[in-house]
């Protein structure tokens, strides 16, 4: 009966629904978040900039063309077109940018930001399970090494609320047992 209660227990990976379901929604709503932020600038950027096409940068140096004009002040025997000169920019084909291109770029840079917002979540939330759970272990070495017992205390809004309780339960018999003990 045993090695089928160990054999069950290993394909159970919810075993704090409420706790996990929970951590599941939080990430997810970032994930979502995300993911329609960074279609709708897409969206935008599709419809509102680039309609098609290859889109260039141009060079940040002039070029000087001559363009062939009619000479109209041109006296008899000389030329009745003349070279005007003219400086231009022209598109800087090493720097091709395509709708490929843009959106990538675009991609990358919103994917950088949400690893950073994932990073501050994440030290948030952590923070929240960490905190209970480095006041249960220094509650428990304390227990386990004979010195005055305290109930364990955590902030409102912090996770593993009902563990602590049940502990904090514990800690309150071996309380008042030492306190028969003493009397």
């Amino acid at each position: 009966m045993q090695e089928n209660h160990k054999k069950n227990f290993r394909f159970r990976y919810l075993i704090d629904k409420e706790f996990q379901l929970k951590f599941l929604a939080h990430y997810s709503l970032l994930f979502i978040s995300g993911v329609i932020v960074t279609l709708l600038f897409l969206y935008w950027l599709n419809q509102s900039k680039y309609d098609g096409g290859a889109v260039f940068r141009l060079r940040q140096d002039a070029q000087t063309v001559y363009w062939k004009v009619e000479n109209e002040d041109a006296a008899p025997g000389e030329a009745k077109e003349k070279f005007v000169p003219r400086e231009i920019y022209l598109p800087n084909y090493d720097h091709q940018l395509n709708l490929y291109t843009i959106q990538f770029d675009a991609v990358v840079t919103l994917s950088v930001l949400y690893l950073l917002l994932i990073t501050v979540f994440s030290i948030f939330k952590s923070h929240k399970m960490a905190g209970p759970v480095f006041s249960i272990k220094r509650s428990l070495q304390r227990m386990a090494s004979g010195d005055p017992i305290e109930t364990i205390r955590i902030r409102k809004g912090d996770e593993f609320q009902e563990l602590v309780e049940v502990l904090n339960e514990v800690i309150q018999k071996r309380m008042n047992d030492q306190n028969k003990k003493s009397t």
